[in-house]
């Protein structure tokens, strides 16, 4: 996996093929493809997975904390330079390789978004999420947002992140939350 994370930041994801990580790793592309059937494959491994890094969607009882908490990591997820260089070249991957897109739909449903309806669910619970909240379609709002910040806009300086994740959870907040009062 080093050896495909290094290639994938210092050459980008085009130039990365079976025989680059099998000549970075110092080993043979026949040891390469017994593991993985693709580069898109290997890739997607390297890139993202990596272990539980999503701890920071445990809810801490405050709504807006939580949404500002998760759309940092987001931010710094998409930003980190290996989950960079690939994420285009495995997006347009998965529409190819059937096998890689249940992989990365798994990947995204079983773990990051099922903790982020569970945070809206305590949102819910708290009284500051409107009980018909669609967790689903806030989350790709919100994730979808920030991928576009980042590989479109090419949203990097820390201080730009900054105030997009406030004006967005801003946004999201004022979308989300029960209303007492007409506002006017």
């Amino acid at each position: 996996m080093a050896a495909t994370r290094t290639l994938l930041i210092r050459d980008g994801y085009d130039q990365v093929t079976i025989e680059a990580v099998a000549r970075e790793a110092g080993v043979s592309r026949p040891t390469v493809y017994r593991r993985w059937p693709s580069k898109a494959h290997v890739v997607f491994d390297a890139a993202f997975h990596r272990g539980d890094s999503i701890g920071i969607l445990s809810s801490t009882g405050d709504f807006a904390s939580d949404l500002h908490r998760f759309l940092h990591a987001v931010m710094a997820f998409w930003r980190e330079p290996v989950v960079y260089a690939a994420a285009l070249g495995i997006l347009a991957e998965r529409h190819r390789d059937p096998r890689l897109r249940i992989r990365a739909q798994q990947l995204l449903d079983e773990t990051t978004q099922a903790r982020f309806t569970a945070l809206v669910r305590d949102g819910i619970d708290e009284g500051v999420v409107a009980a018909d909240m669609d967790a689903e379609r806030l989350y790709d709002t919100l994730v979808g947002s920030a991928f576009y910040a980042v590989h479109v806009r090419d949203l990097t300086d820390v201080t730009d992140v900054d105030a997009f994740v406030t004006h967005l959870c801003s946004l999201a907040l004022r979308g989300a939350t029960t209303r007492d009062e007409d506002p006017r």
